[in-house]
């Protein structure tokens, strides 16, 4: 073939799309009919099996909708036959990957999380059964095919950083994401015995999904107050209904003006310095969120800084603005942080113990300064989670040195896993603040305010029941007048 003739051109544009196309991943979904599967975890140094893990898959197409409702649906049942209290592990994952296990290694990383949870001695001790479920989309728009293709394709996906940081905004609007979240959470605690947790995760464009996602609700609960009936003097159980009981947002490539919205909310309405309701974590390594998004979001942002489409913050002790907030992520943005990862001292004795199984038995109850460990039982650091930042409030944004994540990803590995342990305990305890507190109750003009519930504590199982109150014989039968 003569390929400088017209056909012999035609042939080479054929083959160069040929070649592209190969790798480009369709807006498909990866696990259509399939219901939450069962893994089996032999800790290591055992010759049985100890437990297993139960994963599912829940995946959204472009606009944000149910590639299929049951997908959901199934995994719901399956939390209802797990038969007892679970440890629910929800994650969203971020650009450059989806649920397609062959793609990227996000999927294999999930799995081996959960298996070490699964393994994990306190976890065993607890009788929770850990169930993960992975939140996918189209993160990633080229297949990984073979390493020549992928050199071909590799400026397209790099150059999706547009179309996939719009596509995650539209699911992070929409209303699967939230359903899907929310369900599942409260499927893990009403319908499951014992005391289930739930932890959600996002990475990257999975935290921003994550975070727009769950903000709307985070408001809702934080001023909603039950009303009162006439006459009841107002007063009410000072508690914060957190939609999980961690909310962990990782390397996020949000725009960093959706935190400051929720962090100028929490320091007017929740009291400072508590148990952290949602936890930012960000790398100092991380070059995606610190320079390469700053420099993409200032080109888009640029014509509206010069048509002065941003105002003016006046911030303690300067004048910053809003401009900043458009083309900085909250890990890198100063103005929101509040606590640093420290190291406090290395060693290689015996720490007795794993240091992600340390990190689970971590002291209750305690939010400042807290310790944690990482590395092996025989080559450990020790850390100090210090607060360090403006942001004093339960909003918290912490900043991890490159060791702890070594950039953007991965996440699941190392010294990232023994970190997440420790914030899992430090978030999962409830406060005393958060308890509630006696009411004082007074008789309306529309009569006494009646009882209709009693609740009763089994000490030996923890159980909690409730079960309607007996009237009493005056109220069977009332006196007549």
């Amino acid at each position: 073939m003569n390929f400088l003739s017209p056909a012999g051109s035609l042939g080479i544009v054929r083959c160069a799309l040929a070649f592209l196309l190969a790798g480009c991943a369709a807006n498909q979904p990866y696990h259509l009919g399939e219901a939450p599967t069962e893994t089996a975890v032999t800790p290591a140094g055992s010759g049985s099996v100890k437990d297993i893990y139960r994963l599912g898959f829940i995946e959204f197409d472009e606009q944000g909708d149910f590639w299929d409702r049951d997908q959901l649906r199934k995994t719901v049942q399956a939390i209802r036959d797990t038969g007892r209290g679970i440890l629910l592990v929800t994650y969203i994952h971020g650009w450059q990957n989806n649920s397609n296990s062959t793609d990227a290694a996000d999927v294999g990383q999930f799995r081996s999380l959960l298996a070490l949870l699964t393994a994990d001695q306190t976890v065993q001790l607890s009788g929770l059964q850990v169930f993960g479920v992975y939140l996918g989309w189209r993160g990633r728009v080229v297949h990984k095919v073979n390493p020549v293709v992928d050199a071909v394709t590799w400026v397209g996906k790099e150059a999706s950083f547009y179309s996939r940081k719009n596509a995650a905004t539209r699911i992070s609007s929409s209303t699967p994401i939230t359903e899907a979240i929310f369900t599942l959470i409260k499927t893990a605690r009403r319908d499951t015995p014992g005391n289930s947790r739930c932890v959600v995760i996002g990475h990257s464009f999975g935290a921003l999904v994550l975070e727009k996602a769950l903000a709307q609700a985070l408001v809702g609960t934080l001023l909603y107050e039950q009303p009162f009936a006439p006459g009841v003097e107002k007063s009410r159980a000072d508690q914060v209904f957190k939609p999980a009981d961690l909310i962990l947002l990782v390397n996020s490539a949000a725009e960093s003006i959706y935190s400051k919205e929720m962090i100028d909310m929490y320091r007017d309405t929740t009291r400072q310095r508590g148990a952290p309701h949602v936890i930012m974590i960000s790398s100092d390594a991380d070059t995606a969120t610190g320079v390469a998004f700053p420099i993409g979001t200032k080109l888009s942002n640029t014509p509206k800084l010069l048509s002065g489409s941003f105002r003016k913050y006046h911030e303690e002790g300067r004048d910053t603005s809003q401009f900043n907030y458009f083309t900085q992520t909250p890990g890198h943005n100063d103005s929101l942080q509040s606590h640093r990862l420290v190291p406090v001292a290395k060693g290689k004795s015996d720490l007795g113990g794993d240091p992600f199984d340390l990190n689970l038995k971590n002291r209750p109850g305690s939010y400042e300064n807290v310790t944690l460990y990482t590395g092996t039982r025989f080559d450990w650091t020790q850390w100090r989670i210090e607060r360090q930042g403006p942001n004093q409030t339960n909003y918290w944004v912490l900043r991890v040195p490159k060791q702890i994540i070594p950039g953007h990803s991965p996440i699941f590995e190392g010294d990232s896993r023994d970190l997440m342990a420790a914030l899992f305990r430090l978030a999962t305890t409830p406060e005393a603040a958060e308890r509630s507190v006696p009411l004082k109750v007074r008789g309306s003009a529309e009569g006494p305010v009646q009882k209709t519930e009693q609740r009763l504590q089994r000490k030996k199982t923890g159980e909690t029941v409730v079960t309607p109150v007996q009237p009493s014989a005056s109220d069977r039968h009332p006196p007549r007048h």
